[in-house]
C-alpha cells in the first residue's frame, strides 16, 4: 500500500516578478546612461557661467596634444578640413564647443580657435562649475 502525501508542493514558477525586475533595470540603465558624458575625459578649467551653451560639434584637446572631433581621434591638420566640410553641410552651424584640459598649452587651443575663426564661427569653451 503506497502512501502519498495530500499536500504536494507546487512546481509552478511565476515569471511576473522577473519581468518586473528586468523592466526596473532597463529604466535604471536608461536613466543613468543619459548622465554619462560621452567623449574624452579631460580635467576642465573652472568657470562661473550661469548660461551653459553648446555647439553641435565638440573639439577636445588633451594635455598630451591629442585632438578629438566629438569622440573620434583626429590629427591636428584635419581640423580645418572638417570645419569646412561642416559649414558646407550646414552653413548656419558655426558654433564649436572647445573642451581642453586645464593643463593644455595655449598654442593647441589657439590653433582650434583660429581655425574656427577662419570659417566665421564661434567657440564656446567648456568649463566645470566651481
Amino acid at each position: 500500500m503506497a502512501l502519498r502525501p495530500k499536500n504536494r508542493p507546487t512546481t509552478d514558477f511565476s515569471l511576473a516578478s522577473i519581468s518586473d525586475i528586468v523592466f526596473l533595470l532597463l529604466i535604471f540603465f536608461m536613466l543613468t546612461s543619459s548622465f554619462v558624458q560621452p567623449g574624452v575625459k579631460v580635467d576642465l578649467p573652472t568657470g562661473s557661467s550661469q548660461k551653459p551653451s553648446k555647439g553641435q560639434v565638440t573639439i577636445t584637446v588633451t594635455k598630451e596634444h591629442e585632438f578629438y572631433w566629438n569622440s573620434e581621434k583626429i590629427e591636428k591638420e584635419q581640423i580645418k578640413k572638417r570645419l569646412e566640410q561642416m559649414v558646407q553641410k550646414d552653413p548656419k552651424n558655426r558654433v564649436i564647443t572647445l573642451r581642453t584640459d586645464k593643463e593644455t598649452i595655449m598654442e593647441d587651443a589657439a590653433f582650434v580657435i583660429n581655425a574656427v575663426a577662419e570659417i566665421g564661427g564661434a567657440v564656446v569653451i567648456a568649463t566645470k562649475r566651481r
